[in-house]
């Protein structure tokens, strides 16, 4: 999904950039206005018009910003200069910056990870296949690095309550690490050299280090120090990140690591063409008839054409289709075909 920030609109672009379905606010234009309003334009994502949505948060930036442009276009978002308090009217992109530059600000000022650590039942998705699956990775000998750009508080609050519960007894989240990594600043990360501190007491408390060690809980560092921390080589290394730009791409480009992207919505995709699979095969069969059918009445619209103009051609050993005493019986053929 990518914003136009231009209009207003939300659009789905196919594979060649053209596109295919939109929304003005969360009203879906109909194939005719999206056709009036992009005809055969192509979205380049390079201009500052467009916004590709490839995260969950951007996702959610979407969402109220389409809810915010039906508001605007209704008069009911009232806005007024913050010096003069006389009212502004806005155009479609200085409502998205605003949107864009307000949850920017509560981001950054941890408002949304506060709320979430109130009650992480409210907001987290449990998996007690998740911790389960790393414990069998380590068990096989692999080493398992956590790599996250939050904070230390945030990510131990994150970790006690999505994997302690689902461990074995006396276990916990920083038992199946081997090196933990907060405040990871990627992708940043990956291509440069940042200080690295370790965390030395559960409020946050850190020291300078050099290098890093096994078992040990780290804010900053790089890539580099890590593959020297387990003595590896780039294609030792499987990176797995949820963030198509800042995790898989530049741990590729700049590391050579090999990476997997975790793409959630595909799953539910899985799901449906699964249930769906008797009607799609039945489909698929119908189809084929169809095509069959087609390629007969092709024939027959040949070799009638060729029998109204007087010009049949009988190769040896063929005879042609259509002659006086057959005439009546090939056209109900053709009726049913079509």
């Amino acid at each position: 999904v990518t914003i136009d920030k231009r209009l207003g609109n939300m659009v789905k672009v196919d594979r060649f950039g053209y596109v295919r379905r939109a929304l003005h606010g969360t009203r879906r234009l109909s194939h005719r206005e999206t056709h009036e309003v992009y005809g055969r334009q192509l979205v380049d994502l390079r201009e500052k018009r467009w916004l590709f949505l490839n995260t969950l948060f951007s996702v959610s930036e979407g969402c109220l910003y389409a809810q915010l442009v039906e508001k605007l276009d209704s008069g009911r978002l009232e806005v007024k200069d913050a010096r003069t308090g006389e009212p502004v009217q806005l155009n479609y992109e200085q409502l998205f910056n605003a949107v864009s530059k307000a949850l920017f600000k509560a981001h950054v000022e941890g408002r949304l990870k506060r709320d979430v650590m109130e009650d992480p039942e409210k907001y987290v998705e449990m998996d007690p296949n998740l911790p389960l699956t790393l414990l069998d990775q380590k068990h096989s000998g692999k080493k398992l690095a956590l790599i996250t750009n939050s904070d230390w508080e945030y990510t131990r609050v994150m970790m006690e309550q999505v994997m302690d519960r689902f461990l074995p007894v006396g276990m916990t989240w920083r038992d199946l690490f081997d090196v933990t990594i907060v405040s990871a600043r990627k992708p940043a990360f990956f291509s440069q050299s940042m200080p690295l501190y370790e965390i030395v007491t559960e409020d946050g408390m850190m020291r300078e280090k050099f290098r890093m060690k096994e078992g040990r809980i780290y804010s900053g560092g790089n890539a580099a120090m890590v593959e020297k921390l387990f003595g590896c080589e780039s294609d030792d290394v499987m990176y797995i990140g949820d963030h198509i730009f800042t995790d898989v791409n530049l741990a590729k480009a700049y590391m050579r690591w090999r990476t997997a992207l975790i793409v959630r919505e595909i799953e539910e995709e899985v799901v449906a063409m699964d249930r769906g699979r008797k009607h799609t095969q039945e489909l698929h069969s119908l189809i084929k008839k169809k095509e069959k059918c087609g390629n007969i009445l092709n024939h027959i619209r040949t070799e009638l054409h060729r029998y109204r103009s007087n010009r049949q051609y009988t190769a040896k050993g063929n005879e042609n289709l259509f002659y006086r005493q057959r005439e009546e019986e090939l056209y109900k053929t053709m009726g049913r075909l079509l």
